[in-house]
């Protein structure tokens, strides 16, 4: 037990440490941050905070209509009394002159800025919009606000099945991008720490590092160390980047982080979704150190991951089209198939409703299957250390299970 400690603090660290490790972990907390700053950033662009707009009615409202475009809040307004005091106001401020003009059907305005600022022009014309509409309605049709509130509240629309459809339950809508990201996140974690092991055992091999290591330690307890210490590795890695955006949510409003925990975050989701990228590592994790035992030089181990990778692509494709409507017969009969578990039944289980007991015979086939992948991928991992010469995955596995024989 204590060889196997040692492996895994070993792997662990030296790949936490290392150079490609660190740069690709900033990497991916710098771009999810920035996931949640820019549109924060966005939206301060359009508020144009700072930038005081000074409004001149010369319309056909008297004042009316800027008096409401004031109140909408959309952007800092301060009224004026004529279209040159709003100019001058403007310039000596560094702003934004706005002159409404024009007829109660037609209200005009013109917006004079000191450069480019289309943003604000476009919340400037959303904002009139609803300044028109509104003023028309009370002024011209004599509506009160409850007989006017149609003419521009939108429309509620519902959804629901058919006669004799089957029902879809709510969190189809609420979860769908919680549920796609997921996904995506679940194969990027199989592929790119599949092929880390992979890269790893080459690496060792090709360097010849590997026989002293064989020499004093087990090959089995070397095996499921590597793939404890990399996924040790993967979880530090995991950290980083959901620290990266709780401190981008954080950065970018309290919206937003209200937004998240009370409209996208399901608890329960993210318990499966720690449960499948957990078991689907264990999975494709003990090929992936299989084929890096059976490579000699660690340049291979890229092609030789290649159909692991595909079969994680199928997987990870699958799911994508699943998405939209993962209530067909093919979607369910395919999440019992152990490579596609992770991906299909985590969307069936976010998508629609899973009886509990084939969640549990689903899960328990997954774990029985990487079980036995595991301890036959152990088996030509212990000789394929051992093995040198050109790579061939169907005569390698061959021949190494005859020199793990030898071993025994």
């Amino acid at each position: 037990m204590r060889s196997f400690w040692i492996t895994v603090s070993h792997t662990a660290v030296r790949r936490i440490t290392s150079k490609s490790f660190l740069i690709s972990t900033a990497v991916m907390a710098f771009l999810i941050m920035a996931f949640f700053l820019i549109p924060a950033l966005l939206q301060t662009a359009a508020s144009d905070e700072g930038t005081t707009v000074y409004v001149a009615d010369e319309s056909v409202w008297g004042g009316a209509a800027a008096e409401r475009f004031q109140e909408q809040q959309a952007m800092e307004a301060e009224l004026v009394s004529s279209a040159d005091e709003a100019e001058r106001r403007a310039e000596e401020g560094n702003g934004a002159a706005l002159i409404i003009s024009g007829e109660a059907a037609a209200l005009q305005a013109d917006l004079l800025v000191s450069g480019e600022q289309a943003i604000l022009a476009q919340t400037t014309a959303d904002v009139l919009d609803r300044v028109q509409a509104t003023l028309y309605a009370e002024q011209v049709l004599e509506l009160d606000e409850s007989e006017a509130a149609p003419l521009y509240g939108g429309v509620d629309v519902s959804q629901s099945p058919l006669p004799g459809a089957e029902e879809r339950p709510e969190a189809f809508s609420g979860s769908y991008w919680m549920v796609y990201g997921l996904v995506f996140i679940i194969y990027l974690i199989v592929v790119s720490f599949g092929s880390m092991i992979a890269t790893e055992v080459a690496a060792e091999k090709s360097s010849r590092v590997m026989e002293l290591i064989v020499s004093s330690v087990s090959p089995v307890t070397q095996m499921f160390g590597k793939l404890a210490g990399i996924g040790l590795a993967g979880l530090v890695n995991l950290s980083a980047v959901a620290a990266a955006a709780a401190a981008g949510a954080w950065l970018s409003g309290e919206e937003t982080v209200s937004f998240i925990l009370n409209e996208v975050l399901d608890y329960s989701l993210l318990g499966y979704a720690l449960l499948f990228i957990a078991l689907g590592y264990v999975l494709y994790g003990g090929l992936a150190a299989m084929t890096g035992a059976l490579v000699s030089r660690a340049e291979e181990a890229n092609q030789a991951m290649q159909p692991i990778i595909f079969l994680a692509m199928i997987a990870f494709f699958i799911s994508i089209v699943a998405l939209n409507a993962p209530e067909l017969t093919v979607f369910r009969i395919l999440s019992y198939v152990p490579f596609f578990t992770p991906q299909l039944l985590f969307l069936r289980i976010g998508m629609e409703t899973v009886p509990a007991w084939e969640i549990a015979l689903i899960i328990f086939l997954l774990i029985t299957s990487a079980v036995l992948i595991n301890l036959a991928a152990a088996r030509v991992y212990k000789g394929g250390v051992l093995m040198y010469g050109k790579f061939s995955f169907r005569q390698g596995i061959s021949r190494a299970i005859a020199v793990s024989k030898k071993e025994s």
